[in-house]
């Protein structure tokens, strides 16, 4: 199996698409250093459009999981996610951007807890042969990356590329109904 290749980020003054010269004019990153994650000027460098809006997700796990984290750090309530998700128009199957991924990880931390019992039931439904090896006193369930491989149906290697990228983001591992991702060997 070949490993997947991801495309390096587009340094601020190499946009094709995205007029930035000496700085960026939003993130104010001098040319030829990265913007900062999350920034509304950065390039896709698959699709050449707005990163943060594309739905490429050619960039590593670790940045992907950095961008979606600063995004989502954006968010100031609820309503905003909801707007944000709603006018996305979200299709079955479709690959979705940085910013609704954000999006929809606020909505998830911040819905009521009936509307969380109810994400988690058909989580549950979705996924009927996950089931956590370990459960912690708070009710987060430990699942091995063999059995979330398997659920999402992608190679093992990317589920523990993409866990590593979660840990390295800071962002805490969510997956689903809320539950906590951890590697248990």
């Amino acid at each position: 199996m070949n490993p997947k290749k991801y495309l390096d980020r587009v340094p601020v003054g190499s946009e094709l698409a995205v007029a930035c010269q000496l700085a960026c004019p939003g993130c104010r990153m001098p040319e030829g250093l990265e913007h900062e994650y999350g920034c509304t000027f950065e390039e896709c460098p698959g699709c050449k459009k707005i990163l943060i809006g594309c739905h490429c997700n050619c960039l590593s796990p670790a940045d992907s999981e950095k961008i979606i984290k600063a995004l989502h750090d954006q968010f100031a309530n609820l309503a905003e996610a909801i707007k944000m998700v709603t006018a996305a128009g979200i299709k079955p199957d479709q690959n979705t951007s940085y910013l609704i991924h954000a999006a929809m990880q606020y909505l998830y931390e911040n819905v009521p807890i009936a509307v969380q019992a109810d994400l988690k039931r058909g989580f549950h439904e979705s996924h009927p042969g996950l089931v956590p090896l370990l459960q912690d006193e708070s009710g987060y369930g430990y699942y091995t990356a063999e059995q979330l491989s398997l659920a999402l149906q992608i190679p093992l290697a990317e589920v523990n590329e993409k866990i590593d990228a979660m840990v390295e983001a800071g962002q805490g591992i969510r997956f689903g109904d809320g539950i906590c991702l951890q590697k248990v060997n």
